[in-house]
């Protein structure tokens, strides 16, 4: 893993870095000039890519193109793997939201667990859908 301050990027960031959004530009700015570190889960990875096939399934040579920028976009990032404790984590995780009734998407609780296992704030637009997970700690833009 690099040295620095790392800070965890959500899918969401991460589309929205590539689709020029002014926001995620103005935050990955000042994250590159505060010498954050910006990782990714290998949950985002598949997310992205499984946006890129939904999208493009239907014409094989677009798909195959767009496949290639996604990973050359990908590739810009070290992956955060997803581990026995992490499974582990996001299985309390799951449990607790459930009990309260508080259900997010499976993808984002493995993104909440792998940013809570890191000790990683986890920068995101979907700030309240985040919040659920007790102790994470959530950055916008």
């Amino acid at each position: 893993m690099q040295v620095g301050l790392l800070e965890l990027l959500d899918t969401t960031f991460l589309i929205d870095l590539v689709n020029n959004d002014s926001g995620a530009l103005a935050k990955a700015k000042d994250m590159d000039m505060n010498g954050i570190v910006p990782v990714l889960s290998v949950i985002s990875s598949h997310e992205y890519l499984f946006g890129v096939h939904l999208r493009y399934r239907n014409d094989k040579k677009v798909l195959s193109l767009k496949l290639a920028g996604a990973r050359r976009d990908l590739g810009s990032f070290e992956m955060l793997p997803l581990t026995q404790e992490i499974t582990e984590l996001s299985a309390e995780i799951h449990a607790s939201l459930s009990a309260k009734g508080e259900i997010i998407g499976i993808n984002d609780i493995y993104v909440g667990a792998t940013a809570l296992y890191h000790n990683l704030r986890l920068i995101t637009r979907d700030v309240l859908h985040f919040e659920r997970i007790n102790g994470l700690r959530v950055g916008n833009y």
